[in-house]
């Protein structure tokens, strides 16, 4: 599978953005910090695998890809809804890795084809059962590794190793140990039945006392209950009793003897409230004569004219007053209101003019302070924040440089090498020169022989006894002879010529040494014995080297960021300049503008309280100009009253102050002495009357009574009260016979019998009732506590009864003993069950490691294809069966362990194995796009030159994604890309592609 185009709709700060990477080239993505490089990253693998739990809402894109045997497809992710459509515009919900990749999970994709540094150290997934089965194993060994999961699934559903589990087996073993403890606690029933028994008979006793007590109480609650129940009727017979023997005394008496008696007592009443009435009126007035009342006479009319508009006068001087008071009060108040606003804190001037104040302008000028200060607000809470460079201090004698360390690293390896060469060499003399030397070997004797032959042939040729062919072999055995001899030399010279060499060669190994001695920051070994040692040191050297290399790159890009952050905090420190200078000038305008309207400088944010309070006092200043004006009129309309008051004074001829109250005395005594005299004379001709009236109304009060009293003695009654309940009772003198009748026949029913009524009826007499009350109250309370007490006492008994008689036929021991055989039964049964489950377990393990055997040795050999193809054939790599070591092999053949590895040579040896463990998914089951985030961090520039190279050949083939926020790293594979005409680049900023390109001749 490969992916053609990314559509991040609405995904992080992607919005509405799309990337379309080349399917057979490397893709480099390069972005700074808060890019978007790393939102990226995560869009490709939310794509494959969906939006995990918690981070869906709101996000949003879509992909399209090709599949190996060439169908496209394109997937869609909106939130929780997931779709792809194939060409044909199908639609399919499933998701990608259960559909297609054999359950392929998100955490395995991460640590295989998205890499990242952390994911680079370690081998543990080459060990790891849901890795193996799908990239070491054959098509379909993940199928084993499911029924593996099914099975040890089921083997802990019967058990697990916690004394706390709720597994089959763990129930099972916990119910049987609480078994054995009820059946330990049983034992002890004895015991328990015999305190039982006494119990019992404890509470038996209680019970008959408490009963019968309850019985006595209820007895006396039920005779007093009776008493207050018949109370009632009793105050009621009472009643008619008292009217029956007043009904008894009337013998005689007329049938309208009552209506007399009310028509006398309304006619006397109404003579009675007559008599009252005119003897007040008699007794209330004596006769007078006109003389006595009125002494003079004159100016009436101007009088009344002038008393009618008294009141108005009154009220002229009144507001007159009130007014200078509300002047004075005004005054003060305007005074003191200064003191009372907030802004003025000082008195003000009652005669100071106040002029009207455009406060739109104010307003205005206000609102541009404001928005200065907030935007200075804001400019302060944004101010960036510098982080602190970190104190890193290294020892003097520590190793920070590369290559220093690079030629301290080689000068060891060399040492060692000399070391060893040395002691190889010392050994070798000992054993030449323990060789015998040799001057005469077999090549002498037979050259000595050859030369014999040919003197022999040379004589004989030149003695005659031969021809030429003599001379020839004598020729032939010469050159013979002599190369044999120059073979002898050589042989008898070899010791010595190699003693000479090994001491050459040992005096340049001794002087190579020395050189590399006097170079080396430690002590040096002077034997193979002192290697371990040294080894021990170069170790903890490299430790320290390769902490202090990842402390001073962090400190790089901590310098770099303070110096971003510094350069940050300059631009705002020019912008908060500006800010402020834009403050100042604000508020220089609205502090001129306060000054020329004559108001109190005060900050723009009190604008408001300023108008208010000026439009208080503008307010106060209004007041007293309308209380001056009704000041002025009022004393106009006084000036007239005055004028008027004077003419009628000075007619009068009396030495009078003007004042409405002397007016009102005037017409006052005028008025009264008129009316008086007019009063009078009616009153003279009323007293007449009257005492002619007072005559009559005695003559008919003594003839009502002579009535009243002949109706009283019908009666025998004294008093008005007595002759009304003596009439009450004749009148309904059968009533209450019958009433009387009904009621004693109540208080028998109540009573239930005639002995029980008389008791009854005489205890009644006796009139305690507030006594019977408080006792039946009491009797009550004592009752329900009884009650109370009792169903506990019964319910305590019912409960020792059911336990006693429980205990007595308790075959418990015997049903505990019979479920404890069966618990035993059933664990037995179950842990056959565990142990069948363990046996397939350890088969299916053994299956595993036979599909194994397949397949780790092609990922191991082409993971060793990649490293080479990094290294330059460098290293060569080799992993044991069990996957969790992992050794290098150099050129020299020497094996080196991670230990002494250098970190970038790590990173290149776990992505070699990744990638091949990627291409070897795909080969099994489908191809993916492999990412690879800032795997270079820990490389130096050949060395990341060497696997840009790598997978720039690569990329052809299979699709990468390389992310780095590294420049140095982007060029880099621009100019491996440029030279192998190959690889797609693009860089990040702000969630945007700024820059699309490639040096290839296919563009995205």
């Amino acid at each position: 599978m490969k992916i053609t185009d990314l559509q991040l709709e609405d995904y992080g700060i992607y919005k509405k953005v799309s990337i379309k990477p080349p399917q057979n080239q490397l893709v480099v993505v390069m972005g700074q910090n808060e890019s978007g490089k790393t939102t990226l990253l995560h869009f490709i693998r939310d794509m494959l695998f969906g939006f995990s739990r918690g981070n869906w809402k709101g996000r949003k894109g879509n992909m399209a890809f090709i599949r190996s045997n060439g169908d496209t497809y394109r997937l869609f992710r909106h939130e929780k809804d997931t779709c792809f459509i194939d060409a044909a515009n199908e639609k399919y919900t499933e998701e990608l890795p259960e559909l297609w990749w054999h359950g392929l999970t998100r955490s395995m994709y991460e640590h295989i084809f998205a890499v990242g540094l952390e994911d680079l150290q370690g081998t543990r997934l080459l060990t790891d059962e849901s890795v193996k089965s799908r990239f070491f194993m054959m098509q379909g060994g993940d199928h084993l590794n499911d029924a593996k999961e099914v099975v040890q699934k089921q083997m802990g559903d019967l058990l697990i190793a916690s004394l706390q589990g709720k597994r089959k087996i763990n129930m099972l073993l916990l119910k049987k140990r609480e078994l054995d403890q009820e059946i330990s606690l049983l034992s002890t029933q004895e015991t328990k039945f015999a305190v039982l028994q006494k119990r019992q008979s404890e509470v038996t006793e209680q019970l008959k006392t408490l009963k019968n007590d309850l019985k006595n109480k209820r007895d006396t609650y039920r005779a007093l209950g009776k008493r207050l129940g018949a109370w009632e009727y009793y105050k009621k017979a009472k009643e008619i009793k008292r009217g029956l023997d007043l009904s008894k005394e009337v013998k005689v008496f007329p049938s309208n003897g009552k209506e007399q008696w009310n028509k006398l007592m309304g006619r006397m009443k109404v003579i009675h409230e007559q008599k009252e009435a005119l003897q007040g009126k008699i007794d209330s007035y004596t006769p007078k004569q006109k003389e006595q009342i009125i002494p003079w006479v004159g100016l009436e009319q101007e009088l009344e004219q002038l008393y009618v508009d008294l009141g108005q006068w009154k009220q002229t001087l009144l507001d007159g007053e009130d007014l200078s008071h509300q002047r004075d009060a005004w005054c003060k108040e305007h005074s003191h209101l200064g003191y009372t606003l907030s802004l003025w804190g000082e008195p003000l001037n009652p005669s100071e003019e106040w002029k009207s104040i455009n406060w739109e302008d104010g307003r205005l000028l206000a609102k541009g302070v404001s928005i200065r200060q907030n935007e200075l607000h804001f400019w302060e809470q944004r101010e960036p924040h510098i982080e602190e460079l970190p104190d890193i201090q290294t020892d003097k004698g520590i190793i920070t440089d590369e290559k220093e360390w690079n030629a301290f690293e080689n000068n060891a390896i060399r040492l060692e090498e000399l070391i060893r060469e040395e002691s190889n060499l010392s050994k070798n003399l000992i054993i030449l020169r323990k060789e015998a030397e040799k001057k005469y070997t077999i090549w002498f004797w037979m050259g000595f022989v050859l030369l014999m032959v040919a003197t022999a042939g040379i004589g004989a040729f030149f003695a005659a006894f031969s021809g030429t062919i003599a001379l020839y072999i004598a020729a032939g055995c010469l050159g013979v002879g002599i190369f044999f001899l120059f073979i002898n030399a050589m042989i008898s010279r070899l010791k010595n010529n190699k003693l000479h060499k090994a001491l050459n060669a040992q005096s340049a190994l001794a002087g190579e040494r020395e050189n590399i001695v006097d170079e080396l920051p430690v002590e040096a070994p002077e034997s193979e014995e002192d290697l371990q040692t040294f080894h021990n040191v170069l170790q903890e050297m490299r430790s320290t080297f390769y902490q202090t290399q990842a402390s001073l790159q962090a400190l790089s890009w901590k310098k770099e960021t303070i110096r971003q952050q510094e350069e940050t905090h300059n631009q705002w420190k020019a912008e908060g300049e500006l800010l402020k200078k834009a403050k100042t000038e604000a508020i220089n305008r609205w502090e001129e503008w306060l000054t020329h309207n004559k108001l109190p400088v005060v900050p723009a944010e009190k604008l408001s309280q300023l108008q208010e309070e000026w439009q208080k006092i503008y307010a106060s200043k209004g007041k007293g100009k309308i209380i001056d004006a009704l000041i002025e009129k009022n004393k106009k309309q006084l000036q007239v009253f005055e004028e008027r008051a004077i003419c009628i004074i000075n007619v009068t001829g009396v030495n009078l102050s003007v004042h409405p109250e002397t007016i009102a005395g005037i017409y006052e005594e005028n008025r009264n002495r008129s009316l008086q005299w007019q009063s009078i004379s009616e009153k003279n001709k009323q007293h007449e009357v009257f005492l002619s009236e007072m005559k009559k109304i005695e003559k008919d009060w003594n003839t009502c009574q002579k009535e009243m009293q002949t109706l009283m003695d019908f009666v025998h009654a004294t008093t008005a009260e007595e002759f009304a309940e003596r009439v009450t009772a004749h009148e309904h003198h059968d009533q209450l016979l019958k009433d009387w009748a009904n009621i004693k026949q109540d208080l028998r029913f109540y009573a239930g019998s005639d002995e029980e009524y008389h008791k009854l009826w005489t205890s009644l007499q006796t009139g305690q009732y507030d006594t019977w009350m408080t006792s039946y109250e009491q009797l009550k309370v004592q009752i329900e506590e009884g009650d109370i007490q009792l169903a506990a006492l019964q319910k305590e008994a019912g409960a020792l009864e059911n336990e006693i008689f429980r205990l007595a036929k308790d075959e418990s021991i015997t049903k505990k003993l019979q479920e404890r055989q069966e618990i035993i039964s059933d664990l037995q049964m179950l842990l056959c069950d565990w142990m069948k489950y363990k046996y397939t377990d350890y088969l299916i393990a053994q299956a595993q490691k036979k599909y194994e055997i397949g397949k780790r040795p092609a990922v191991l050999k082409q993971a060793n294809e990649f490293l080479q193809a990094m290294t330059a054939n460098k290293y060569s790599l080799v992993v044991n069966e069990e996957g969790d070591d992992v050794v290098l092999v150099d050129k020299t053949h020497n094996r080196k362990n991670d230990r002494i590895w250098s970190s970038g040579t790590g990173d290149q040896v776990y992505l070699s194995i990744r990638l091949a463990m990627a291409l070897a998914f795909g080969k099994q089951v489908e191809t993916l796009p492999i990412v690879l985030d800032d795997i270079f961090v820990r490389f130096d520039e050949d060395r990341q030159r060497q696997t840009l190279r790598f997978l720039m050949e690569l990329g052809k083939e299979q699709q990468i994604f390389l992310f780095t926020c590294h420049k140095r790293t982007m060029e880099i594979a621009q100019e491996v890309g440029k030279e192998l005409q190959t690889g797609a680049f693009i860089r990040l900023q702000s969630g945007q592609v700024v820059t699309d390109f490639n040096t290839s001749s296919n563009n995205l």
